[in-house]
């Protein structure tokens, strides 16, 4: 069954979860000139193929131009902090 199935959605109603607590609860920020508080976090999954091959790409590119930084600072006898 999906995520998105009868039973899933008859559960959460009722008998929804507590909210979790976490780092940001009840804590004060400004946001556009307004204080806010913190009520809840959310955390975005995906499980779209596509999406997930679009970042496994940009990570390798990111890994490949960081070690052609390093490469190149050392031809050019500069020292480059490989992060």
């Amino acid at each position: 069954m999906t995520g998105l199935s009868l039973r899933t959605r008859l559960t959460q109603i009722l008998a929804p979860m507590p909210a979790p607590t976490h780092d940001e609860a009840d804590r004060l920020f400004v946001h556009r000139g307004q204080e806010v508080r913190v009520r809840e976090k959310v955390r975005v999954e995906s499980q779209d193929p596509s999406l997930m091959a679009v970042g496994a790409k940009l990570s390798a590119v990111g890994h490949a131009v960081e070690g052609w930084r390093v490469k190149l600072g050392i031809v050019m006898g500069e020292e480059v902090d490989g992060e």
